[in-house]
């Protein structure tokens, strides 16, 4: 595992390409130092009000006005040939670890299914590299759980809680509806499907293997 870079103390932001998300999103991506474009999210950005640090992907979809902009405003480029085995979100958590130690991604549920199970699938992957990496994908908000990590959601909020990979080792649910002390959570079961905080702060903890906690319609966008 790389070492991370501890001076960064908030997170390093990545705006996904794709379908653009609604523009009331930017008051929900919280404060950063520095901001990741992929691919067309450049694009996304310049809607949204916002200069990102640097532009990554194969700019396959960025429009020729985007990067004009960006060159003009002399803002990194990192271009990749189409033709590679990683996708734009994965070199963009790439370069993300390599600048700090915590990801918030953003991007739009409106699209391609597959592009949506991709995010997820590049976070699941990251995540052990991250103190913490958060998503919000469309109005869902996602927290990637490693082994003592604690989710800190409302009172009274849904919150359904999955194993990525093969299964999930140690689960413990505390300040829910349905708790689990130690339980073993196969990726393949719905048995976290649509549980409900009761207390103002719930904990979810893992031994081993990684969680992904979605709560559903979190915010107003």
């Amino acid at each position: 595992m790389e070492a991370m870079n501890e001076e960064l103390t908030t997170p390093v932001v990545i705006l996904c390409g794709g379908p653009a998300p609604n523009s009331n999103v930017v008051k929900h991506i919280p404060t950063h130092d520095f901001l990741i474009a992929v691919d067309s999210g450049l694009d996304h950005a310049r809607t949204l009000g916002l200069e990102p640090n640097l532009v990554i992907g194969d700019l396959d979809s960025v429009s020729h006005s985007g990067l004009s902009w960006a060159k003009k405003q002399k803002i990194e480029i990192k271009q990749f040939s189409t033709n590679k085995d990683k996708s734009d979100l994965e070199l963009a958590l790439d370069e993300s670890r390599r600048i700090g130690n915590s990801v918030f991604v953003v991007g739009s549920d409106s699209g391609r299914f597959d592009h949506v199970l991709g995010i997820i699938a590049a976070l699941s992957s990251a995540a052990p590299f991250f103190t913490q990496s958060h998503a919000l994908i469309g109005n869902s908000y996602l927290t990637f759980i490693n082994e003592n990590d604690k989710i800190y959601l409302s009172n009274g909020r849904i919150v359904s809680i999955f194993a990525l990979g093969e299964h999930a080792d140690g689960v413990t649910l505390r300040g829910f509806k349905w708790e689990l002390v130690d339980a073993s959570l196969p990726s393949r079961s719905t048995l976290g499907l649509s549980n409900e905080l009761l207390e103002q702060v719930g904990e979810a903890t893992v031994e081993s293997g990684v969680l992904v906690a979605i709560q559903t319609g979190a915010f107003t966008v």
